[in-house]
């Protein structure tokens, strides 16, 4: 069974709800606990990333998994 890779879906979302609320990618990295290139890199879909970072950056946010998960259904 070949691993997949990142799905874009996921950093289109995260970068959507970050600009709603008029944040820099510096500010959530900052916030997360994270790098800058972390987020940068998630939001592109370059890297798959651990749930760790997935929580750390919906905490950052303010979404809940709930909330991710209606987003991610929508967008299928």
């Amino acid at each position: 069974m070949a691993a997949s890779g990142p799905d874009p879906k996921l950093g289109e979302i995260l970068r959507q709800e970050r600009e709603s609320q008029n944040r820099s990618q510096e500010s959530l990295a900052h916030d997360a606990g994270l790098t800058t290139i972390a987020v940068g890199n998630l939001e592109r879909g370059d890297s798959d990333p651990y749930w760790s970072t997935v929580r750390a950056i919906l905490s950052a946010l303010g979404l809940s998994y709930q909330e991710l998960g209606r987003r991610l259904d929508r967008s299928a």
